[in-house]
């Protein structure tokens, strides 16, 4: 949500990062040209970038942990109700469309560009096995978060002016024996805001790039536990063993899926006079719809801020670089502790080969 792209914009790490996995995402074509992907495929940018997985990409485990591969491999996912195993004709086992059928699952929201849900074919997706091993970061923490990241940035401006424009401060702390520029301060806070602007728009870009759904587990389904039945099978040129996953604990009240978002925007619509075609075509081939035009937005604004940084830093004293980089300590932080879960590893036992089905069974 909102909170995520707050969170990553507040004193960023990794901006360049940042700014160039947007353009891999939705970037117009020419922009990718420049940063060396110009013919890059979806399914690497959405194995490096994005946490969807579709019928091209997909999740394993290779025996130590979760990876992200690009194939089409036979891994089952399925949900266990405990309570419904005496029932002879699903022994508890049930798929999520079956479980959204029967009224045990309800999708309750989607995030993405298509606000509009579907009960989708998981079939034909890869399911998502990482984002369903941990119970997700609790609302509060992102609320939390992303207020302290507010906070330290809009504090760090107020220290650094207060340094600079504060009598007493300036005259004992001055740069190199002097008193500091009156350049110094303002372009470094227009940088400071121009940066957040692009790192806010740019995280925009990317979670806007996948549509996620949550399923709410129902009354009727107080035990239900998610099993990934994983076939064994060479993907990508790696050799995968057969095993059933599991969650660790059964008490998980939500099902996110993250689905690859492959409807593009219609681009813009031409006139049939000369001069107007001559204006669509060169607007076009700057950005061919809002959601590049958007990107480009935040290009423009990260490399921006990111470069009047450096000129309105130097100018000032050795506190205002200090300040900076608390921030970004204590913000990596906050962010390492929002994604603790992501580490967390599934229960897992291997299987004879070719007669997982068998073991379920």
């Amino acid at each position: 949500g909102w909170q995520d792209n707050i969170i990553l914009a507040m004193a960023p790490l990794g901006i360049l990062t940042a700014i160039v996995a947007a353009i891999r995402v939705r970037g117009p074509s020419w922009l990718r040209a420049v940063v060396g992907r110009a013919r890059e495929n979806d399914a690497n940018v959405e194995m490096e970038l994005k946490s969807s997985t579709s019928h091209e990409v997909c999740e394993l485990w290779n025996g130590r942990g979760i990876v992200r591969t690009m194939g089409r491999p036979e891994v089952q996912q399925m949900i266990y109700l405990e309570d419904h195993q005496r029932n002879h004709k699903t022994f508890g086992l049930h798929t999520v469309e079956s479980a959204t059928k029967a009224g045990l699952l309800r999708p309750e929201r989607t995030y993405g560009m298509n606000q509009t849900w579907k009960i989708e074919s998981h079939n034909e997706s890869a399911p998502n096995i990482s984002l369903n091993l941990h119970g997700g970061s609790k609302s509060q923490e992102h609320y939390a978060a992303a207020l302290c990241g507010i906070v330290l940035q809009f504090g760090m401006l107020v220290f650094c002016g207060f340094s600079v424009y504060h009598p007493a401060f300036g005259q004992r702390f001055p740069k190199n024996g002097r008193p500091l520029g009156a350049y110094a301060f303002p372009i470094m806070a227009l940088g400071t805001i121009l940066l957040m602007l692009g790192m806010l728009i740019c995280s925009a870009v990317v979670e806007q790039s996948t549509v996620e759904t949550e399923y709410l587990r129902q009354q009727e389904a107080p035990n239900a536990r998610l099993l990934w039945l994983q076939k064994s099978d060479t993907v990508s040129d790696q050799a995968f063993d057969s095993f059933v996953l599991g969650q660790s604990s059964s008490r998980r009240d939500r099902m996110p899926t993250s689905r690859r978002e492959d409807n593009e925007p219609t681009t813009t619509s031409k006139d049939h006079s000369d001069t107007t075609n001559h204006k669509a075509n060169w607007v076009e081939t700057v950005a061919s719809n809002r959601t590049e035009a958007f990107t480009l937005l935040g290009v423009f604004f990260g490399l921006s801020g990111f470069i009047l940084q450096f000129p309105g830093l130097r100018g000032m004293t050795w506190s205002a670089s200090i300040a900076r980089l608390v921030c970004i300590f204590l913000m990596t932080i906050w962010r390492a502790w929002i994604r603790r879960g992501m580490i967390a590893n599934p229960v897992h036992m291997k299987l004879r080969e070719h007669h997982e089905m068998d073991w379920l069974a």
